[in-house]
């Protein structure tokens, strides 16, 4: 249990260092290095989530290594780092229209397939306690429904009186990004505690 406790206390660590700079990002958008510091959480993430997938032993990993659960958590862990540096390569004039389309829909496909394919083999993998093994899934049913509002209530209102709904969208979309971050990171700590170095390793093989 040790590199289990291990891993996922680093990892826990690192997605609550994502959390904090993600607030610190939001609060002061014109402020001089704030692209330094999305690069920076970016980073961080990649390492975070990269840590679980493959864990500093095999029974570490919160997906077994299993291959679809490393590979579909690897997409999870570098695509904000890739959509950085996409939307810097992408025109900004506005004449690309298409191109910006086309990558919303890339963006939309591959990380939130990615996303639920490995919270699904974490969920599969037994190797996160039961009750909380479906924790990133949960996650992405908050982050869905966070989307979801905006729309409904845009269309509910209409554009007029959105504006009177922009506090409350703004409060549920930061809660839906903290969720994967401070909270699973929050999470992925209280588990680890849990972990005793003297309990014997159960390992369940793919």
């Amino acid at each position: 249990m040790r590199d289990r406790r291990r891993t996922w206390t680093l990892g826990g660590m690192g997605l609550i260092v994502c959390g904090v700079l993600g607030m610190l990002r939001s609060t002061g958008p014109g402020m001089p290095g704030v692209f330094v510091l999305g690069g920076v959480a970016d980073l961080v993430y990649a390492v975070a989530v990269m840590l679980f997938a493959f864990g500093t032993t095999a029974a570490a990993s919160v997906v077994a290594r299993r291959p679809l659960g490393v590979t579909t958590m690897t997409i999870v862990a570098v695509w904000p780092l890739i959509d950085t540096v996409a939307v810097r390569l992408l025109p900004q004039d506005g004449t690309s229209l298409g191109a910006w389309t086309t990558y919303g829909y890339v963006t939309l496909v591959v990380q939130t397939g990615a996303a639920l394919i490995a919270a699904t083999q974490i969920a599969r993998a037994g190797v996160v306690a039961s009750r909380w093994c479906w924790a990133p899934l949960w996650v992405l049913g908050f982050q869905a429904l966070a989307w979801a509002v905006p729309q409904i209530v845009f269309v509910s209102v209409g554009p007029g009186a959105i504006q009177s709904w922009a506090d409350l969208l703004a409060l549920v979309g930061t809660l839906a990004a903290l969720s994967g971050t401070l909270g699973l990171g929050i999470l992925s700590l209280v588990l680890a505690v849990q972990q005793r170095p003297d309990t014997v390793e159960v390992y369940r093989s793919a």
